[in-house]
């Protein structure tokens, strides 16, 4: 049987007219032969560049999985270290006080008594900042209105005016988070204008009330440090001329802030202590675009 021309044969096999006994009559077993050899070896090839592949891509998950778990590590230690940080700086601040609180006890004048609490009401600010950093889970930022509620709280105890009388306090502020670059002002500021109130301002009040108002609009922070005390005879300015370290503190505090200090004798009575500076928010975004 004389075989067809191969390109005859083969145009058969792709139009599917032949049975696979034909196909073996019509190519021939040497044909067949080479066909099978070249069909295992294309198979062979791609079975091993699909192996290869496929181990590529499980080397690179691999790979990413080990640099996110690198990553998350790093951060978790960082976060620890601050935490630790945060800790013992607060530990360290209270020691501080506590040993002020003690020397001040040995201290007869009531002049220097005063300095004494000064300086220990100023630490203690400090700390509560630092208890309110390493508490959160962003070591960065506390918590505004919780900050300056906790340290009325503080200031407050043993801080009566006089005897059987009680300071009603009202703060309210922003819900938003501050870093300690205002936090520390802010809380300092508060401090300052508190402890005057609670030392000066109440001798002849009988309900005392100090009320602490942080509002935002404009881009900037108006904190607000109202008593109904007896009220302060002269403006920041003339207080200025008389000098005093609170006042100093005040005025120092409110320029660190990049803000204005004014202090004025209440209509209704009292003293208003107002600091009025740029919001953290467009402080920061006004430093990024530079």
């Amino acid at each position: 049987m004389k075989l067809l021309p191969l390109h005859v044969r083969l145009f058969l096999l792709a139009a599917g007219a032949l049975t696979p006994a034909s196909v073996l009559a019509l190519l021939g077993v040497p044909a067949i032969i080479v066909i099978a050899v070249h069909l295992a070896a294309l198979a062979v090839v791609w079975l091993v560049t699909r192996r290869w592949c496929r181990g590529q891509d499980t080397d690179d998950a691999v790979t990413q999985q080990a640099r996110e778990q690198a990553l998350q590590a790093d951060v978790e230690q960082r976060n620890h270290l601050l935490r630790e940080l945060h800790h013992r700086v607060k530990n360290n601040l209270q020691m501080i006080s506590s040993l002020l609180s003690l020397q001040a006890d040995r201290i007869r004048s009531p002049r220097i008594r005063r300095v004494f609490a000064g300086a220990q009401n100023r630490v203690l600010t400090m700390s509560i900042l630092h208890r309110h950093l390493y508490e959160r889970t962003d070591w960065a930022q506390v918590d505004f209105q919780a900050f300056l509620n906790d340290l009325v709280r503080h200031l407050t105890v043993g801080n009566a005016p006089r005897a059987g009388t009680n300071v009603r306090f009202s703060v309210s502020a922003p819900v938003m988070a501050v870093g300690p670059d205002i936090a520390i002002p802010i809380g300092l500021i508060v401090t300052e204008a508190v402890s005057n109130a609670l030392v000066h301002a109440f001798a002849a009040t009988a309900e005392p009330r100090i009320t602490i108002a942080a509002t935002e609009s404009d881009g900037h922070i108006v904190l607000s440090i109202d008593d109904n005390g007896s009220g302060i005879e002269q403006d920041a300015d003339g207080l200025a001329e008389r000098g005093g370290l609170g006042l100093t503190l005040l005025q120092g505090l409110s320029a660190q802030l990049g803000g204005e200090l004014a202090m004025s004798r209440r209509p209704e009575g009292g003293t208003r202590v107002l600091v009025r500076f740029p919001s953290p928010t467009v402080a920061d975004t006004a430093s990024n675009a530079a």
